[in-house]
């Protein structure tokens, strides 16, 4: 087994779709196909569902895959630490997001910041907030944008913006009319999930107010992607409860709408190891202050937390330090190509 075979693996998985996982990796289908049965050939196990229109991961792909993302970083931040040894720390930053990061600001965040700051190559990694803390504390991310659960006092963390949890129907729905919704209004209702490995922080979250409603749902499907979530929901599938910015992605195809009893907010944050300083950091941290800065004021200043949305509370900040918004180019004066993040909302292809 070798690292592709591992790196291969985890697009499929994450893409649920050859052809996307193979244009993802920059190789032809065929050879994907072969490294991926070549895989379960050696480690004795299916990984794979396949059918003519989907790709599901079993029930030992789900937990291979956790595995395999676990390698991989820790490769990657072996790397990253050698490279740092002769002084290269400024040209790279390694930076951990929440699965629902396409939902939210990140991919505007980390968009402006490479625009701005060609000269660092940003190396992004999706990890559940378990492996975020890990890798944070570990220094083999530099910085994750990461859900607030417990303090820490190995970590700094910077809150940016506070995100309610609503409920996500498809606009065909029956109750996509109303305005505000009970727990005893969705009983009976089929109800999509995430799985908790995902996203432990929000799943927890959302578990812990059906409980306190005193609520049993209909759960019908549980998928392992943010985006398979919306999908089914769009279809018609169920509902689903979401971060509230989940509707600005999509809301030509679903609603949000508030719950009452309100539902928790999440708030999204910076983390970093303490000590763990650079002019890169100090940047990304005063561009994702300014960008959740001017989302709150256009939130505030519209009114626009919608009238089927809870408004977005400002989360604590601190401030960030000076000159974060400029970054010193290496001794050498070199400009490192940037890594652009891209936001991409992939359909899945059939339920």
């Amino acid at each position: 087994m070798e690292l592709r075979h591992l790196r291969y693996f985890i697009a499929v998985a994450e893409e649920l779709h050859f052809h996307r996982a193979a244009e993802r990796l920059h190789v032809s289908q065929p050879p994907l196909s072969q490294q991926i049965k070549q895989l379960e050939e050696e480690v004795e196990v299916r990984l794979f569902e396949r059918s003519k229109r989907w790709v599901r991961l079993t029930s030992a792909g789900r937990l291979f895959l956790e595995h395999a993302r676990q390698v991989i970083m820790e490769v990657d931040g072996a790397v990253l630490a050698a490279r740092r040894t002769i002084g290269g720390e400024r040209d790279r930053l390694s930076v951990a997001c929440t699965p629902w990061a396409g939902y939210m600001a990140i991919p505007d965040i980390l968009s402006r910041f490479s625009e701005q700051h060609p000269n660092v190559h940003l190396e992004i990694h999706t990890l559940n907030s378990v492996q975020q803390l890990h890798a944070v504390k570990a220094r083999v991310i530099d910085v994750a944008f990461m859900w607030r659960s417990s303090a820490d006092d190995n970590l700094r963390i910077d809150g940016l913006l506070a995100h309610p949890l609503a409920v996500a129907l498809s606009v065909r729905h029956r109750l996509a009319a109303r305005t505000y919704l009970s727990p005893r209004d969705l009983q009976g209702e089929s109800y999509v999930t995430l799985d908790p490995n995902v996203a432990p922080v929000y799943s927890h979250a959302v578990a812990e107010y059906w409980e306190t409603a005193g609520v049993t749902l209909n759960e019908q499907h549980r998928v392992d992607q943010p985006y398979a979530v919306i999908e089914l929901v769009a279809a018609g599938a169920g509902f689903a409860v979401v971060p509230s910015s989940v509707h600005e992605s999509a809301e030509q195809r679903i609603v949000c709408r508030r719950l009452d009893p309100p539902a928790p907010e999440l708030e999204l944050t910076l983390a970093r190891a303490h000590g763990a300083d650079s002019p890169a950091i100090n940047a990304l941290l005063d561009m994702a202050l300014r960008i959740a800065t001017q989302r709150r004021s256009l939130l505030t200043g519209k009114g626009r937390a919608d009238s089927h949305l809870s408004s977005a509370h400002r989360p604590s900040t601190k401030s960030s330090p000076p000159g974060a918004n400029r970054l010193e180019r290496d001794g050498a004066g070199k400009s490192i190509q940037a890594a652009k993040y891209k936001n991409r909302v992939h359909a899945m292809e059939s339920f």
